[in-house]
């Protein structure tokens, strides 16, 4: 392969070098540290450090240095040679690998999993007193989509009259608001419709946000008051 321009050239394998970014300096330089501290400094107020922060961190530090693994690539055409570093495939820690999940991720869902109708970004979040919760007891994350798709699905029902209509949804849960604080919501596409038995799809007749938002309410401080977490008590006062 020649070093002239071209359209081919162009698209030429460049190296990266991660570890000339802030990020991977900070954490190279100062995770060690993060850990013995953690206990001690943010366990209070972040909650209990995951088991998976730890190893995604390792593999994160290892993602495009060539020390640490190569695949070498020929092109068949023209016989050359170059050498690409093992990526770690993390979401959301690595930028690299996250945006590239991201854009094989968002190709897949056009071609293969959206339905070619309108659909609608819904978010769910809930009240600061009920997130000390969700920061201790992670597995109730999956209780907040839970409760986000029935209250869809309530919705859809009582909007379609009690018909057989069922909504497509995407969802993602979040934990981190804006300024990276403790906020876990939910996102989710949305037809703006439902599919009948027979696949035929019918329009969403309007959309009211503040039925939906009183139905997930009650679903979530349902789920909560049968764990025992919060009492009627709680429930009236938040009310």
């Amino acid at each position: 392969m020649e070093t002239s321009r071209g359209p081919a050239h162009d698209r030429a394998y460049r190296a990266r070098r991660p570890e000339r970014t802030v990020l991977y300096r900070a954490l190279a330089h100062h995770f060690d540290r993060f850990l013995l501290a953690y206990d001690e400094r943010f366990q209070s107020t972040h909650g209990y450090l995951r088991r998976c922060v730890e190893p995604a961190v390792w593999r994160f530090l290892d993602c495009g240095i060539f020390d640490h693994g190569v695949a070498r690539i020929r092109c068949p055409d023209c016989r050359h040679e170059f050498l690409v570093a093992f990526s770690c495939k993390l979401r959301a820690l690595c930028p690299s690998c996250h945006q590239k999940r991201d854009l094989l991720w968002a190709a897949w869902a056009e071609e293969e999993l959206l339905e070619d109708v309108h659909h609608r970004q819904v978010v769910f979040t809930i009240p600061k007193r009920l997130r000390i919760f969700f920061r201790y007891d992670r597995k109730l994350l999956g209780e907040l989509a839970a409760c986000a798709w029935r209250a869809l699905r309530l919705y859809f029902d009582v909007s379609f009259d009690g018909a057989e209509v069922t909504p497509g949804a995407v969802g993602f849960l979040q934990t981190s608001g804006e300024l990276l604080n403790f906020h876990p919501h939910v996102h989710i596409l949305v037809t703006d419709g439902g599919f009948r038995p027979d696949g035929s799809f019918y329009h969403l007749p309007g959309f009211n946000s503040r039925h939906l938002e009183r139905l997930f309410r009650a679903e979530i401080l349902r789920t909560l008051v049968d764990k025992g977490l919060i009492g009627e008590e709680t429930v009236r006062n938040l009310l």
